[in-house]
Order: structure tokens, then C-alpha cells, then sequence
């Protein structure tokens, strides 16, 4: 029992009870959705690689995967929630790190093939960069911040 809980009235604490049922039930919910979801795109991206190549692109078939990483760690986060452990940013920190990536990657790709305007693609993988600089500031900053707290 929490502490504290032993002085709530019987009724908030069957509500309490409840509650925290419900909340894992919808948690488990939404990692086999998103174990699903992942498993479907690499499905998708595999059978297209196989089967129907000339149907989707290889920056298709990156952004698949990439975007299949990024469900991976939303997972990864849910996980961490039904076993209680302590909120991290580190998980949403490795998404934008995925997402500014499979941007520049995306973008890159784009210039090379001649799909977009050479100066459309350098402001776009210039603010890539910028955000992912951003991010391994922010990524330095918290987990210096979160040792100093450990030690």
C-alpha cells in the first residue's frame, strides 16, 4: 500500500484501485498496438523490397524503417510507464534524434535524385542539422543533470 493510502476513506481507495488497473490495461492496449504497428511496417517495407520494388523507393523503404524505429521507442517509453520506472526524457530525446535524421537523410536523397530545388534542400537540412544540435545539447544537459542528482 502507498503511504498515506491507509488514511484515505475506503471508497478512494477502491477508486485508486480501479484506476490503476484501468491505466495498465490501456498502457499493455497501446504496446501491442505499437509492437504491431512496427511489425507491420517492416512487413510492409520487406515485402515491398522483395516482391514489388518498383513500387516504392529506397528513400521509401529508409523512411519505413526510420519511422519503425521511432514506434520502437514510443514503446520503449510505454514500457517504461507499466513497469513504474522512474520518467525519462531520454526516450523523446532519441525520437527527435530518428526524426532529424531520417529528415537529413530524406532530404539528402531528395537533392541527389533532383526531386527538390537545391536551396529548398539546404534550408531544409540546415534546420535538420540545427534541431539535432539542439537536441544533443539538450540530451548532454539533462543527463548531466540527472547524474549529478544520482550521485
Amino acid at each position: 500500500m502507498v503511504e498515506g493510502e491507509h488514511n484515505k476513506p475506503a471508497f478512494l481507495r477502491i477508486l485508486n484501485y480501479v484506476f490503476s488497473i484501468a491505466d495498465n490495461v490501456i498502457l499493455i492496449i497501446v504496446a501491442v498496438g505499437l509492437i504491431y504497428l512496427a511489425g507491420q511496417l517492416i512487413y510492409d517495407a520487406m515485402y515491398d523490397a522483395l516482391m514489388l520494388w518498383t513500387s516504392h523507393t529506397i528513400p521509401h523503404l529508409l523512411s519505413e524503417m526510420m519511422f519503425t524505429l521511432i514506434i520502437m521507442e514510443l514503446f520503449r517509453q510505454v514500457w517504461r510507464q507499466i513497469n513504474k520506472h522512474e520518467f525519462s526524457l531520454n526516450p523523446f530525446l532519441y525520437i527527435g534524434f530518428i526524426a532529424s535524421i531520417r529528415g537529413l537523410l530524406l532530404t539528402q536523397m531528395s537533392l541527389s535524385m533532383g526531386d527538390i530545388q537545391w536551396e529548398h534542400g539546404t534550408i531544409q537540412m540546415a534546420i535538420q542539422g540545427v534541431l539535432l544540435l539542439i537536441l544533443v545539447v539538450c540530451y548532454v544537459l539533462y543527463n548531466k543533470n540527472h547524474l549529478k542528482k544520482v550521485i
